[in-house]
């Protein structure tokens, strides 16, 4: 049995440096859509910013946004599927946030991760770097308050408030989160994606598999970052850029030419040579 699937990540994999899609890579994911094979968009984005791109590329399957805690239908245009954090845990975690003085924002679980709020006291001075770091700037409301489970919990600062926060994530709250930390040693900033512990872009992309009768080793994943690791984990063939951490690097099956290099058009132009494409 060949590849029937591909997984890709969007931000530092099928994107550029500057954001764009060039039309070589472009071009090959077409291509192996007109090969009868899916392709979907795995990313930590939510719907409304990864729309654009679907149509763009003409993706027609279900997407995995969240980083996997929510599941969006192309054809039918909705969710079907979410998972929030618990509401116990998510207020936990706010409360040490704002103890601490951290700048984060929250996808609220009312819209399905699509509203973005964030407390009055954050990104004051830092504000580019929400628009930077979430691609937008969220609503700025006077006390952030939790009614239901969060999508998803974003935060960025300075590695002294950041790097112990991740631990004490990690050490406290365990398999009940799914906690990444994003940012090299020596940034000026780090930040932290959370969502519950029972969702990952794996996980998403195995809830689409499932849905497609498409079985592991049938599946090619591209990516760039922390939040890629268990889909490239899980795929038949993970595949991580050369742009990607170390980390990531190491568990891939391969090591693409980076995204400024059409590194995924490389990939798909000569991969599926060497791994029979199901007829």
């Amino acid at each position: 049995m060949g590849i029937r699937l591909i997984a890709l990540d969007i931000d530092g994999t099928i994107l550029t440096s500057n954001e764009e899609l060039s039309a070589r890579t472009r071009q090959s994911i077409r291509w192996v859509q007109k090969q009868d094979l899916h392709v979907i968009l795995a990313t930590g984005r939510r719907i409304i910013r990864t729309l654009p791109w679907a149509e763009a590329l003409g993706v027609n399957d279900l997407l995995v946004v969240h980083n996997g805690a929510v599941i969006y239908d192309m054809k039918k245009r909705q969710t079907v599927a979410e998972w929030g954090i618990d509401l116990e845990i998510a207020g936990e975690i706010i409360n040490l946030l704002e103890e601490e003085q951290i700048n984060y924002v929250v996808y609220t679980g009312e819209s399905g991760g699509e509203r973005l709020i964030a407390p009055a006291y954050a990104w004051k001075t830092t504000k580019h770097l929400m628009l930077h770091y979430c691609g937008e700037v969220g609503e700025t409301v006077p006390q952030v308050k939790l009614t239901i489970p969060p999508i998803r919990i974003s935060l960025i600062d300075r590695p002294k408030k950041v790097d112990p926060l991740y631990n004490h994530l990690i050490s406290t709250y365990g398999n009940g989160l799914n906690v990444m930390l994003f940012g090299a040693q020596h940034d000026d900033w780090h930040g932290i994606e959370i969502i519950t512990g029972s969702c990952s872009k794996g996980t998403g992309v195995a809830y689409v598999c499932d849905k497609l009768g498409v079985e592991p080793h049938e599946v090619i994943a591209i990516g760039d970052n922390v939040n890629d690791l268990e889909m490239i984990k899980w795929a038949g063939v993970g595949v991580a850029m050369e742009n990607a951490p170390l980390s990531v690097r190491q568990a891939a099956d391969l090591v693409a030419a980076s995204n400024d290099q059409d590194g995924v058009a490389q990939i798909l132009e000569n991969i599926l040579f060497e791994y029979e494409v199901r007829e």
